[in-house]
């Protein structure tokens, strides 16, 4: 029997779909193999920032009226979660929200999902916010050369 494990709202560096092919299937090009496991959803009550001298954003609590896009991912084995986690590393910790999407017929859903939301100083946030639009055009095919040789764990996790 297979456990598909919970679903993952993305909100920075991995909604640039070839980076997420590259940290799901370990090929950069692999984008169809992805595009069905996302869709869009927004989460509510949080928001998005910089962070000082780094590429990728933070998420934290903020006023209720404050909404983060994002994708969520639904991954379909251990070992794609498992990439996703190690992906991430440990400055952010995985926490369960409730995340909104809109269904084929156009209804709002909440669904219940993960998520890495930020786990370190405050004084690394920036007031800025983070674009995932400027992301990929200055800095993803440098990401993607970096990891071009690298593979993340995950594939001897299937159940």
């Amino acid at each position: 029997m297979t456990i598909c494990p919970r679903p993952l709202f993305l909100y920075g560096t991995l909604r640039a779909l070839p980076l997420l092919a590259w940290a799901v299937t370990g090929d950069s090009r692999q984008i169809a193999a992805v595009e069905k496991l996302v869709q869009p959803a927004h989460l509510r009550g949080y928001a998005r920032f910089a962070l000082h001298h780094k590429d990728y954003p933070a998420v934290i609590k903020h006023a209720e009226t404050s909404v983060v896009d994002g994708l969520l991912f639904r991954p379909q084995t251990l070992s794609q979660r498992t990439k996703l986690d190690d992906f991430e590393g440990e400055v952010s910790k995985p926490t369960t929200m409730l995340v909104e999407t809109t269904d084929a017929e156009g209804k709002s859903q909440l669904v219940d999902a993960d998520m890495y939301l930020w786990d370190g100083d405050h004084d690394e946030l920036s007031t800025d916010g983070w674009e995932l639009s400027v992301f990929i055009q200055e800095r993803l095919d440098d990401w993607l050369d970096l990891f071009g040789g690298m593979e993340l764990v995950g594939d001897a996790i299937e159940t």
